[in-house]
């Protein structure tokens, strides 16, 4: 998953773009009567739209298969048995009442699920509680390596502005964008020093998602298989 890596990932608001791709095979069912009801080829717009219900969705309706997900180690072998459990897999096809009119999403990236569901289950949280969890960790040491060590160094010192990043947005969009150039200002004492990190605003608000519903709840960051 090389986009949670800082070393592929500038940190300048020049260096954000609206640049989102839709996975080849996400595929919509019409379901119009009179119209043909073949599946047809998702926009990048109608996509993002279905990621941004579908985190609070699950968290909802499946919370303990949602939070079983988001809990595993990325990119592991458990990370992919737990994703296949929320969406109850058969045949390689992905269905879940969530997803409204997709009949699949077998070209999307498992990443892009783990940050709307993470978003979801934080969504899910008392107002104040990433304060007050951020608040005794405010001393802890950092060797950051990854996105999401970024992101959890971040949300320790700005939850609010986390907070408001998340709740405030949609995902994908110019609001998310123009939100992300604001935060950015405060991003370099989270990065590594001696290299140029280049950030996807999305993956970011991903990230930051995960970090926010960790932290408010206890849990240790995100680790990656093979790099943590």
């Amino acid at each position: 998953m090389p986009d949670f890596l800082l070393n592929t990932l500038a940190v300048s608001t020049a260096a954000f773009a609206l640049a989102f791709a839709v996975p080849a095979q996400a595929q919509l069912n019409n379901g119009a009567s009179g119209y043909s009801s073949a599946p047809r080829e998702a926009s990048m717009a109608e996509y993002w739209r279905m990621l941004d219900g579908l985190g609070p969705c699950l968290a909802n309706m499946k919370r303990d298969e949602a939070e079983a997900f988001v809990d595993e180690p990325i990119d592991s072998e458990a990370e992919a048995e737990a994703f296949d459990r929320l969406f109850s897999t058969n045949d390689n096809v992905q269905r879940n009442v969530c997803m409204g009119n997709f009949t699949s999403v077998s070209g999307a990236r498992r990443a892009h699920f783990r940050g709307v569901v993470a978003k979801g289950l934080f969504a899910n949280l008392a107002d104040d509680q990433l304060t007050s969890s951020a608040a005794s960790l405010s001393a802890e040491p950092f060797a950051v390596t990854t996105l999401h060590d970024f992101a959890r160094c971040y949300v320790i010192s700005h939850p609010e502005e986390t907070r408001q990043l998340l709740s405030r947005t949609d995902l994908a969009t110019r609001g998310e964008l123009a939100a992300i150039r604001a935060m950015a200002a405060d991003f370099a004492s989270c990065l590594p020093q001696d290299r140029e990190v280049s950030l996807n605003p999305t993956n970011v608000r991903m990230a930051l998602a995960e970090a926010a519903w960790r932290i408010a709840t206890g849990r240790a960051g995100a680790t990656i298989q093979g790099r943590n």
